[in-house]
């Protein structure tokens, strides 16, 4: 009896880890949050910047299949930026709203509960920057990115997601407040190990 009963709790263990996975026709509401910072000095001497940079990124998504999603997601990027030379310190503050779209894949790992991840995606914004608190420029441009990650699926719905950093592209171009002189700078970026991001989903 006591067998029948173990065997029977065990069925019905495994029954609900099947179901807890990624599955075709999955819809997918979440986001991440992301912190980036970075200081380099100068040698012999008291000069040094610090870059700093939280991201925010909510997005939805739609499941193809139990490896592939797609969906739409929104980056906002709030940075800082402060340069100490000698005694004279100046702080230049920026932000980016970027709208945009994705795709992930997921890779199961056996029958578990946790998948590594790949996502690409691609987005379009708008921000602008200050320099000690004075708007210098207003910034619009492409932003794309590769970001490799692992997810756990906690139950049926909840899934808890980290990104370390990835590969990132920007193409940017910056108008100055003052008589709208245009520069356009582009940059690629492998920040494996300077930037991360940690988040929540929802998958129903």
């Amino acid at each position: 009896m006591k067998k029948m009963i173990v065997m029977a709790a065990l069925a019905l263990f495994g029954t609900q880890f099947a179901k807890a996975q990624v599955q075709k026709g999955n819809f997918l509401v979440g986001g991440t949050l992301g912190f980036k910072s970075n200081t380099v000095k100068v040698d012999g001497a008291d000069n040094k910047t610090t870059v700093s940079d939280i991201t925010l990124s909510p997005k939805a998504g739609y499941a193809l299949s139990d490896k592939w999603m797609v969906g739409v997601f929104v980056d906002g990027t709030f940075g800082s930026t402060k340069k100490e030379v000698g005694s004279l310190e100046t702080k230049d503050k920026d932000n980016f709203i970027a709208p945009g779209v994705f795709v992930r894949n997921y890779c199961q790992i056996a029958d578990s509960k946790v998948y590594f991840t790949s996502e690409a995606n691609v987005s379009y914004g708008f921000g602008s920057t200050e320099v000690n608190d004075v708007k210098t420029f207003k910034t619009t441009g492409i932003k794309a990115n590769l970001m490799p990650g692992i997810s756990y699926l906690v139950g049926k719905h909840l899934m808890l997601e980290g990104n370390l950093g990835g590969i990132s592209y920007e193409n940017l171009t910056d108008k100055a407040e003052v008589g709208g002189v245009k520069t356009k700078r582009s940059e690629f970026d492998f920040n494996f190990i300077k930037s991360f991001r940690v988040g929540a989903s929802f998958l129903f």
